[in-house]
């Protein structure tokens, strides 16, 4: 049987074959062509990725190293504008260009130190192809312990001194020249000159080493901007009385200098309130008052020396009617402290009440001696362990500032008559005679001569009037406060600085002129000074910054046109109330403590920041020294600041003469090591390491006012702790 003949499968195997090879063909074809597409976009992804990345380092390297570079509060400044990239061989990238934009992002409070933001955009031929961010941390003048704008070749740190925080010095900066123990500087010391003298360095970056110059703000270009900020919370504080000199009223020198020039017409007091009455200071109960002087005479003429609380002599003059209403002591009296100053001591009713006191405890015998108001007397008072002064319009001073007839005991100023010291008149009861507390606010206080021929707290003369409590002229949501915890009448003269009681408040304060300022401080502040600043006393926070529970509760900036000066007063420096001052307790300071407090960054624009008469050397018994138990000696003990003192000229507050002025005793607040600052604290031109950086949707930023509402939208977002 033969085979059956398959005709045609030699021509199907052919061309099966032919195809195979035709797809194989093909399939090299398509593979060889797409790999090439794969490679140019492959090349074009890394064109795009290298000249976005580039822009983005030249925008770095430029904000780090050139600091005249000057970025907007608001919007964005175009750093690049069509750019040519350029590879590592020199030559262009062929059909690319970048643009780079800037501005400052995260934070519209003004507490937190906002981000330096850089957006970098790249584009060819078709258009928008990728666009990427970059966020950098920013700094503020407010995380320096020491700042010096100008560090003179003449001037150094002295021997002793510790340094906790960053140090820098925009030309030299010097270590002890002479003494020891050497400096001890705590964290980086950076100069953009030489650094030089003795110390002992954590770490130091001179010049050669790549410190540069921060550019250091003026006064012209801040202020309107401070004020702009107050104004939204109507804490734009204008004081009017500015040269009222002492003269004598009905023939009696009411302020106890003669002929003194006036060097400033009001004071500022911060103070804290327990508005809920719940036992604590919370977030919202911090206040400043407003006192100003009676400004042209109308009812008598008082002299900026009360409002100092200045005074001195070798004793002390004893009709210094500066010391006899202004100082005294504090007595505890049915579980409250009550202040009597020292010419109240010659009044029958207050020697019968302070024997009642149970801290300090006063005898009969030491009550008599108290009234006689001699230098054994003044001596007595003086030294007692709650002693102190206070400045014109303080609660405390309320019994020799307001003033009754002999008939009622209302306050009563010019009806005629004799007019007695509040508590004293004849028809005052027993429970209308008490001393001075935070309580017996008076808006205007008025100042009398004691007569010390009698006991009954007479003046001698029509009481003159020493100024005013200025009210806040904002909205003011305050609710009545418990009696308590203040009275009445002083709800108006309460400026409040939180939002919950002032709406829009920004934490900004600004003060037309030169002024006083003390006080306590609850919250984030920032005032500032169209003027000196003299620090008429402690200005501290309200709970201890060091404590680590207490972690940013507090941040006060204090930023003044000119310098910032410790003032040389009794509540700061001694004087003399017995002779000789060289015995033990004869020669006290009458502040409260032997040291100056400062909590918060002190910033001098035109100035420095240090004590006024830093050569006065009025020593004590024993002599103040700083640190306690150290060699270094001062007459006002230590300058003692919690946070920074940025100065546009160092100067030290003591001088070579032994015993002079004040130490310096500065420690960081743990606040500065935040990403917190002061309200709209300055910030430096220096940015720092970057601190994140992610691809954006070009879609965003495709226009000029797309990148525009881009900065907006991430400028509504604070920066991150």
């Amino acid at each position: 049987m033969s085979a059956a003949v398959r005709r045609g499968s030699a021509l199907v195997l052919v061309l099966i074959m032919t195809l195979a090879l035709a797809g194989l063909a093909a399939s090299a074809i398509y593979m060889t062509g797409s790999s090439g597409l794969l490679s140019r976009y492959h090349d074009k992804d890394r064109d795009l990725a290298f000249a976005v990345e580039t822009a983005l380092e030249l925008g770095k390297s430029r904000l780090q190293r050139d600091t005249t570079l000057v970025l907007y509060d608001t919007g964005y400044q175009q750093l690049l504008t069509n750019q040519q990239v350029y590879t590592s061989t020199g030559a262009a990238i062929t059909g690319v260009t970048v643009n780079l934009y800037g501005g400052y992002t995260g934070d519209t409070a003004g507490r937190y130190i906002p981000y330096v933001t850089l957006l970098a955009t790249v584009s060819d031929a078709s258009g928008l192809r990728l666009a990427r961010r970059m966020d950098l941390y920013a700094q503020s003048f407010s995380r320096y312990s020491l700042f010096a704008n100008d560090f003179p070749a003449t001037a150094s740190i002295g021997a002793g001194e510790t340094v906790a925080g960053r140090v820098h010095a925009n030309n030299r900066f010097i270590g002890a020249s002479s003494g020891t123990p050497y400096p001890v500087f705590m964290d980086t010391v950076s100069a953009a000159g030489a650094i030089s003298g003795f110390g002992q360095w954590s770490d130091t970056v001179s010049s050669t080493g790549g410190a540069i110059v921060i550019p250091y703000p003026s006064a012209a270009s801040v202020r309107s901007y401070y004020q702009n900020l107050a104004d939204d919370g109507d804490l734009d504080i204008s004081i009017s009385a500015s040269s009222s000199s002492s003269r004598a009223w009905s023939g009696v020198d009411v302020s106890g200098l003669s002929g003194g020039t006036a060097v400033t017409g009001g004071r500022v007091e911060f103070v804290t309130v327990d508005v809920n009455n719940n036992g604590m200071i919370d977030s919202t109960e911090g206040f400043l008052k407003v006192f100003e002087l009676d400004n042209g005479c109308s009812y008598g003429c008082t002299d900026t020396t009360r409002l100092a609380v200045n005074f001195s002599g070798t004793p002390v003059s004893l009709t210094s009617q500066i010391m006899l209403n202004q100082c005294g002591a504090f007595y505890t009296i049915g579980g409250r402290r009550e202040f009597f100053p020292i010419v109240m001591h010659k009044v029958s009713w207050v020697r019968t009440r302070i024997q009642t006191s149970t801290y300090p405890t006063v005898s009969a015998t030491e009550a008599t001696t108290m009234a006689a108001l001699d230098r054994a007397a003044i001596r007595t008072i003086a030294q007692q362990p709650t002693a102190r002064c206070f400045p014109q319009g303080s609660p405390y001073l309320v019994n020799v500032e307001r003033h009754t007839t002999n008939t009622t005991c209302t306050q009563d100023w010019w009806s005629g008559g004799s007019k007695y010291t509040f508590g004293s008149g004849a028809g005052c009861t027993a429970a209308q005679q008490y001393g001075g507390q935070d309580t017996t606010f008076t808006r205007y206080p008025f100042n009398c001569q004691v007569d010390q021929t009698v006991t009954t707290g007479r003046c001698t003369y029509e009481p003159a009037w020493a100024g005013e409590w200025l009210y806040f002229p904002g909205t003011n949501n305050l609710p009545t406060l418990p009696t308590s915890v203040r009275q009445a009448a002083e709800r108006d003269y309460l400026w409040p600085l939180h939002r919950t009681y002032n709406p829009n408040s920004r934490g900004v304060v600004y003060v037309n002129r030169r002024f006083h300022l003390s006080g306590t401080v609850r919250g984030h502040v920032t005032l500032y000074a169209n003027g000196y600043v003299s620090l008429q006393d402690d200005v501290t926070y309200d709970a201890d910054p060091a404590d680590s529970t207490n972690l940013c509760r507090n941040f006060f900036g204090l930023i003044a046109r000119d310098s910032i000066l410790i003032n040389d007063n009794a509540l700061n420096r001694p004087r003399v109330y017995d002779t000789p001052s060289t015995t033990a307790g004869y020669t006290l300071t009458m502040g409260g403590n032997r040291d100056f407090l400062f909590h918060g960054i002190a910033m001098s624009l035109g100035g420095t920041v240090r004590a006024f008469n830093p050569g006065v050397a009025t020593a004590t018994n024993p002599v103040y020294t700083c640190p306690t138990g150290s060699s270094s000696t001062a007459a006002g003990g230590c300058m003692q600041v919690v946070g920074g003192t940025v100065m546009r000229t160092y100067a030290a507050p003591y001088t070579t003469t032994a015993n002079s002025g004040f130490r310096p005793l500065r420690e960081r607040d743990p606040c500065q090591l935040q990403n917190q600052r002061p309200p709209f604290f300055p910030i430096t031109r220096t940015r720092v390491r970057p601190y994140k950086a992610f691809d954006v949707d070009v879609r965003q930023v495709k226009t000029a006012t797309l990148v525009r509402a881009y900065y907006t939208r991430l400028r509504g977002n604070r920066a991150a702790p």
